[in-house]
């Protein structure tokens, strides 16, 4: 009974130690598994399609955060509406792909800010009928499926619309929001709803064919998710703070050509 006793207590010190020492519970050998999109620059892409490794802001954040623990990173890429559905099953442990924090998401994942966003209108160069957000009465918009730009942004101006009397946006989705862009370059929608820098990163590789017609200011972060876990969660926040601490959001702010304060969000929130 002793010998079983002191083996339990050494159990426990262990364990104290080990969540002391910061190591989330989804580090498993030295890795970290990570679910993305890698469709979605600069955030998270691959520079060509037989890449088996995406590059973007957010796989500098996530191999970062995984050296915070002495570990290195593996990558799953799906579809973003299979994104969570990945990370339930447990074929990865974090969730890094230019995803919103929101209470929904919430209900079921634990979820750390990193990054502030703002929501963007793009359209086909010259298409002068699409300006702000009352400009899309009547008008056909394409999105990628799982995304909350419907429900964040069009649903309520298409509320606004009804009671005014006026057409409601139409809206279609597609897989990738690059999917989302080919119905807005072949004139099947009038435009399409994505993030601000990713929208600048496609309006500047083509700003002959697409053009950003509206910045929505707003409050939304991005969010790292996993599992529900306490410690996991408090393991990830610490993480954020020491890359802070280090100065690494202002490099990578500077080499993606960003203003640093998006960067600056409250971890604990």
């Amino acid at each position: 009974m002793m010998k079983a006793f002191w083996a339990a207590v050494a159990f426990t010190v262990l364990a104290s130690q080990a969540a002391q020492a910061g190591e989330p519970s989804f580090v498993s050998d030295g890795k970290v598994a990570v679910c993305t999109s890698a469709n979605f620059p600069p955030l998270t892409f691959k520079k060509d399609v037989g890449d088996t490794v995406p590059v973007g802001i957010d796989i500098e954040v996530a191999d970062a955060l995984a050296g915070t623990w002495n570990a290195t990173t593996t990558y799953t890429t799906t579809e973003f509406a299979g994104l969570l559905p990945t990370l339930g099953s447990g074929r990865c442990g974090l969730i890094v792909s230019g995803i919103y924090i929101n209470d929904e998401r919430r209900q079921t994942y634990d979820g750390a800010r990193y990054m502030k966003s703002a929501t963007v209108i793009v359209k086909k160069a010259g298409n002068d009928a699409v300006e702000g957000p009352e400009t899309l009465s009547g008008k056909s918009v394409a999105l990628e499926s799982g995304t909350y730009y419907q429900e964040e942004r069009v649903d309520p101006l298409n509320k606004e619309f009804a009671a005014a009397g006026k057409p409601e946006i139409a809206v279609d989705t597609y897989p990738t929001q690059q999917a989302a862009y080919q119905q807005v370059l072949v004139g099947r929608a009038d435009a399409t709803l994505t993030e601000e820098a990713e929208g600048a990163y496609r309006v500047a590789a083509a700003p002959d064919q697409l053009a950003i017609s509206y910045t929505w200011q707003s409050e939304f972060t991005y969010g790292i998710y996993m599992r529900r876990n306490p410690d996991d969660l408090a393991a990830v926040r610490a993480g954020l703070k020491k890359l802070r601490e280090e100065g690494f959001f202002d490099a990578l702010a500077k080499k993606y050509g960003l203003d640093p304060s998006v960067f600056d969000v409250d971890y604990d929130s």
